[in-house]
């Protein structure tokens, strides 16, 4: 499991958390791996070798908590 998809599970099994505190934590995650996702893309950095699944398990922890992700299609990159 990678750092990203461990610290979702935090995330979200943490109890004390309120879930505004989890999804403004999950936008967090969001905004920094579409980030690497978009330099990557310019040839800055390498991407983790992921293949977009740290995004879309963000995505999907958001859509748990009735949000809905970042539109990310390939004109945001």
């Amino acid at each position: 499991m990678s750092h990203i998809k461990r610290k979702i599970v935090t995330i979200l099994t943490d109890e004390r958390l309120p879930a505004a505190d989890k999804i403004t934590l999950l936008r967090e995650l969001e905004a920094d791996t579409l980030s690497k996702e978009r330099s990557a893309t310019e040839g800055m950095t390498p991407v983790d070798g992921d293949d977009g699944e740290n995004l879309k398990a963000i995505e999907n922890a958001l859509r748990r908590l009735g949000q809905q992700p970042v539109e990310a299609g390939a004109a945001s990159l």
